[in-house]
């Protein structure tokens, strides 16, 4: 079964197989041989907020389409496609001006309706958390406290937007307050392959590691390098740090119409294009593992430790 920790499908503006700016709707995901997907609630910032619609529309979709099931707390019947919810940006919470404790509550009833996969903080910009990396800032109060509850909850937070001060204080102020605090950078490759600021530092990377947390091979082209082929040097960076046993699948398939991905890679059907290049790159062992074991195991345990704490703490 392959595992995909990032994708985009709750903020497509329709699932039409007639447009092209569509790339990850749950046909194109099962054509694409994935057997469990997460997906994010999406929000770009405080002021355009649609995590209420996208939860909906999550739910919306296990009703309607019988090919689908929710990672769950409790076992339940395996259909085409497992889905999970993440949270990508915690200002889809509320606003910066809003009491915290509102945000924090929300929270908890989107942990009260099912596993989260993941939280990051920020976007591209900054809120009252910390900074993202066009606008970089470095950890808040208003932060610390929801790494705070992030652990209590046992929800993994996320680097993959972060900027570099603030991905620095996330690993400082866990690896000091909570070790066991669960970290993945969800949908990200390697800064050093690829000189981009969504791209790790390995630094980030070997932390990550160090952690048993397990970071996504991104399909955007731009993350990637000239061609889809490209993956292949971060893979074989991830080697030569000493740390591909950190990863697994975060495509990020998400609606658009300008060209962000490869034409050879440019929906979810193309996943096996993907798997193809990983199986030559390194032995099949381990690309098995990059595409189904390594994920699974880390949602097996983020939803284990879930499930004994959820109902059990309140604000």
């Amino acid at each position: 079964m392959i595992v995909d920790m990032h994708c985009d499908m709750l903020s497509h503006k329709n699932f039409s197989s007639s447009d092209p700016a569509v790339r990850s709707s749950p046909d194109q995901l099962i054509e694409g041989g994935v057997g469990l997907q997460a997906c994010a609630l999406f929000t770009e910032s405080q002021e355009c907020t649609t995590l209420d619609e996208q939860n909906q529309l999550f739910f919306s979709l296990i009703e309607q389409d019988e090919r689908l099931t929710p990672l769950s707390y409790e076992p339940q019947v395996e259909r085409s496609l497992q889905v999970v919810r993440s949270i990508e940006n915690a200002s889809g919470l509320g606003s910066d001006a809003q009491p915290l404790q509102e945000l924090f509550r929300k929270l908890l009833l989107l942990h009260e309706q099912g596993p989260l996969a993941y939280i990051g903080l920020v976007w591209n910009f900054a809120n009252r958390f910390g900074g993202g990396i066009l606008e970089p800032k470095r950890l808040s109060r208003d932060g610390k406290n929801l790494l705070e509850l992030l652990h209590a909850l046992a929800i993994p937070v996320d680097l993959s937007h972060c900027s570099d001060p603030l991905a620095d204080d996330i690993l400082d102020f866990t690896a000091d307050k909570m070790p066991d605090m669960f970290v993945l950078a969800s949908h990200s490759n390697f800064r050093a392959v690829q000189d981009i600021e969504r791209n790790l530092l390995d630094v980030h990377a070997k932390e990550i590691f160090a952690r048993d947390g397990v970071i996504g091979l991104n399909g955007v082209n731009y993350f990637v390098g000239a061609s889809l082929e490209d993956i292949k040097k971060h893979i074989a960076h991830a080697q030569e740090l000493g740390i591909l046993d950190s990863l697994v699948l975060g495509t990020d398939f998400f609606y658009t119409e300008e060209e962000k991905f490869f034409p050879n890679f440019s929906t979810a059907k193309d996943h096996p294009k993907l798997h193809a290049l990983i199986k030559e790159a390194i032995p099949i062992d381990k690309a098995q593992s990059l595409l189904e074991e390594r994920a699974q195991r880390f949602l097996n345990r983020v939803v284990s430790a879930q499930k004994k704490v959820v109902n059990h703490i309140a604000f």
